[in-house]
Order: structure tokens, then sequence, then C-alpha cells
């Protein structure tokens, strides 16, 4: 056996420095005995920017100074792949170490991916990336291994099966935090060390899977690719979890919130009574979690607010049920929404949060008419998160769209292709910048944003009688709104003498 000393491996991801599958893989390979390098190429998944001149050649330098066994990069979405490409092509010119891509992008596109990487792992990562390190190490076959796709001599697509899920996802090492061979290439600068340990909030998942089915997202598509081979969705122990935070508690001491990055929060009662104990116990820090209305029920809530829950997102992304139930194949009905409401609202969460598509093809004006009706309903206090339809490689609704002849193949195809800034436009710009019926859809959507605002609620229906002829009026009281970000916080709670002092909305144009 021609073993190689050599236990070198580096690990790249683009545009998030807190990136949980990089993280979890780094922890994988020391574990076993490898001395990964972990590289965070640019931070901002927000806002991001394309790899300048200054860090392309940074990023030269680095990939030159060690040799070696492979390069992993790991692709979340679609929104990076074009700066990803980019980057592989960077590598592949100044080096011939192989290039391996993963992440949730790679196991819905494994063929398409493989294109431009050496090998591609589809699904879940952590021991298929171990024994890849191992045979390049031992300089032996990689071909059989399970997850793997790849390009062979001939050209020939070849993918191999996938391995059982892990079913005990304690089995698979958490995150990484604070490791030493840690460097962000970022503002065109190299700098050592771990970028999150200057952060102010910690990021962290109890779970993988999803519960829910919705059309929008891949995890159905995910959860197809398992199908045979273990339970899809899984929950970590809470002890784990506890364990992990009081790592990230130790190493970074300023951490003010703590983000729990699942699908959706568990609702399991046992899990959450022991986890509730445990974590006013040991970490004792305001904490955000994902909801779903089919998921709220009052003792969840209580227990979880008593913990210091400071924040809740719960998505059902229209008020229409034709919408909400036939397109985005979400179950809940109105009355459920309108009930996980008073139940969330009754135990003063500081901060509740709906999560909205609008203006996309598939809604009607009927359709958006029905969001704002419904969201008059949803008990106060409450803020909206508007945003439009992204469509993502995978998901089930792009075939809908295609039978809709809303978009052909290839328009969808080029869509998963664009540019990040253009992929970023289509879903967090202005409710998505679809709007169709000449436009009318744009006051509803601007209607919609205000009825987080309850003070100014019975104004806002007011205006909604005759939306066509108060439209400027909509337009520039959202927009005074949306540029009063230290009072929008007060604006929720201030009666309404003082909301209209705030934002002078004299009663003669009503």
């Amino acid at each position: 056996m021609n073993l190689s000393k050599n236990k070198k491996v580096l690990l790249l991801t683009l545009h998030n420095d807190k990136s949980l599958g990089v993280r979890c893989i780094a922890k994988s390979l020391i574990n076993e005995g490898y001395e990964p390098t972990v590289l965070f190429l640019k931070s901002n998944i927000y806002n991001p920017q394309p790899v300048s001149e200054q860090e392309i050649s940074l990023l030269k330098e680095f990939v030159l100074k060690e040799k070696y066994l492979f390069i992993g990069i790991s692709i979340l979405s679609s929104f990076t792949i074009t700066e990803i490409q980019k980057v592989t092509g960077i590598i592949k010119s100044v080096s011939n170490v192989p290039v391996v891509w993963g992440g949730t992008y790679v196991s819905i596109m494994p063929r398409y991916s493989a294109e431009y990487c050496d090998i591609a792992v589809k699904g879940e990562g952590e021991k298929t990336i171990v024994m890849l390190a191992e045979a390049f190490r031992k300089k032996s076959d990689w071909k059989n291994i399970p997850n793997i796709c790849y390009f062979d001599k001939n050209k020939e697509y070849k993918e191999n099966e996938l391995a059982d899920i892990v079913q005990n996802i304690d089995d698979i090492a958490y995150p990484i935090l604070g490791y030493e061979n840690t460097y962000l290439i970022e503002s065109n600068t190299l700098t050592q060390g771990d970028p999150i340990l200057s952060t102010d909030f910690y990021e962290i998942s109890c779970s993988r899977g999803c519960p829910f089915s919705c059309s929008y997202c891949c995890s159905s598509t995910i959860r197809r690719l398992y199908k045979g081979k273990g339970k899809y969705l899984r929950f970590r122990s809470v002890e784990s979890v506890i364990s992990e935070l009081k790592e990230a508690k130790k190493k970074i001491p300023q951490i003010k919130s703590i983000r729990f990055w699942d699908e959706v929060f568990s609702n399991e009662k046992k899990w959450v009574e022991n986890f509730v104990e445990l974590y006013k116990k040991e970490i004792n820090i305001p904490f955000q979690i994902w909801g779903h209305p089919l998921m709220v029920k009052n003792d969840i809530i209580r227990m979880l607010s008593s913990a210091g829950m400071e924040r809740i997102v719960i998505g059902f992304q229209s008020g229409s049920p034709y919408v909400r139930n036939k397109i985005f194949k979400r179950p809940e009905s109105n009355e459920q929404i309108i009930e996980a409401s008073k139940i969330v609202s009754s135990h003063k969460i500081p901060e509740v949060y709906y999560d909205l598509m609008i203006c996309h093809p598939f809604e009607s004006l009927k359709h958006i008419k029905e969001t704002f009706d419904l969201c008059l309903q949803l008990e106060p206090p409450f803020r909206l998160n508007i945003h439009g339809l992204g469509f993502l490689p995978g998901a089930d609704i792009n075939q809908l769209a295609i039978d809709s002849e809303l978009y052909t193949e290839e328009e969808m195809d080029k869509m998963f292709k664009a540019p990040s800034d253009v992929q970023f436009k289509q879903f967090y710009g202005s409710n998505s910048g679809y709007y169709g019926e000449e436009h009318k859809k744009e006051v509803w959507a601007d209607l919609i944003y205000l009825t987080q605002f309850a003070a100014i609620r019975n104004k806002v229906i007011k205006l909604s009688k005759n939306p066509d002829k108060n439209k400027n009026i909509i337009k520039k009281l959202k927009i005074k709104i949306e540029n009063m970000e230290y009072e929008k916080q007060e604006i929720l709670k201030r009666p309404m003498t003082l909301v209209n002092k705030i934002i002078k909305i004299p009663d003669l144009i009503f």
C-alpha cells in the first residue's frame, strides 16, 4: 500500500462564514486524524459581492501554499453557483489537486455539478468526505465510494448509490468552532482566525430534515432521494445541542442571541421539556426559532417563551387557501393560522414574524387581496417578512410553473444559473418585482406591509376601500415607515395619537 503521510484537506465556502456544512465536515475530518484548513471566501450571504481581482490573487496564493489531498467546496444554494464556478476554474488554473463539490445544491444538481468539479458528493457528506480523504491518502480507487458522482475518462457520467442516511445524528460531529486553522478572504484581505468568534449571535441546528413538503423548497426532493434509506427527519439529543451551545458560550462570551436554524423547531413535548430545563440552567441566552402554524401548541410556546424565546418566525406564505394549499402544498387552513397567531401573541413573545411570498406569477389580484384580509385577522403585535417566490433547483413548484406555461424549461434553467445578484433581486427585491395585472398588485403589496402596524390598521382598512385612488398615499405611508428604522418597532406599541404625530398622517387624506 502506497500510504501518503499527507493528511491536509482544504475546505472552502463562499458568502457564508457561519457555514454549518463546512464546519461539520471539518470536525468529521479532524476526528479521523486529518488536518483540514477552512477558508471562508467573503462572508455576506445577504449582500453577495463578486470576488475581486485582489481576492482572486489571494486565493491563488493560498491554494499553492500547501499540498492538499483535495479541495472541498460547499454549495448551499444556486445563489452562489456562478461565483463558485468561477472560483473552481481559478483553483484548477493553478493547481492539479482534485476539487470536490458538496452541499444541498450538489445533491439536487449532481450531474451539472460534476461538469465543473472532479467529484460531486450527493447527500449528507460527513462519512463520504472521510472515505475520500482515506482513498486519496492511500492512493487507492475512490470510484466505488457511495454518494459520489463524476465523469469518467470517457466522459461518461457515473452516479453511485446513496448510502443509508445516518439515523442517530448525534454520531455526526457538530460544527467546529474557533478552529485555529481557519481563514477569511474579505475586503481584499486575508486574515487568520475563525470569524465567528467576533459575532454577537450563534447559529445552530437541532435537526436534519423537515416534516413538511412545501413545493417551493428542495427539502421534499432530498426526502425522495433517501426513500428507503432511513427516516429523513431526525433530531439531535438535547444533551448534544446543549453541549454545542456551552462550547459556543465559552468561546464567544459576547453572544447576545442564539438562532436555531432548523426547518421547523421541534414541538415534541418531552424533547422541549428537557431542552427548556437544560437551556435555562446551562445557556440562558435569548433565542430565535422558525415555527409552523400546525406546530404552534400552547404548552410548547409557553415553555419556549419561559426559556427566553425572543423571536419566532412562522411561515404561511399566502393568505389565499388556493395558493397555499394547491400551489405551495401547505396543509394549514386560515383558521389554523389565526389560532396560531393568538397563541404566540398570548405569551408576549417580543418579536413575532410571519413569512409571506407575494406578487409572484401564480398569484392573482384576488389571491393577494385574500392575503391582505388574513393579515388583518392576525393577532398583533407582529412583523412581516415579505419577499417574492424564488425558484430553486429541485423544487416541485418548478415543473408546475413549466406545466402552467409561466416559464419554459430553458427560462427556468437560466434562472438557476443566473448570477447571485440577479437571483437575490428576484427573491428579495421589492416584493419580487413581479406585479402583473397592470401593476395593481403593487398597491396591495404595500397595504399588506402596513397591516403589521396595528395602531394604523383602521386607517389602512379605509385606504384599502379605494386602493387605486389612494395608491400614492399608501406608497408614501409605506416609504415613510420603512425609513423610520429606529422607531419602527416602537410604532407597533404606540397609541394612535402618537403614531399620527410621528408619521404625520392627516385625517383628511381618508
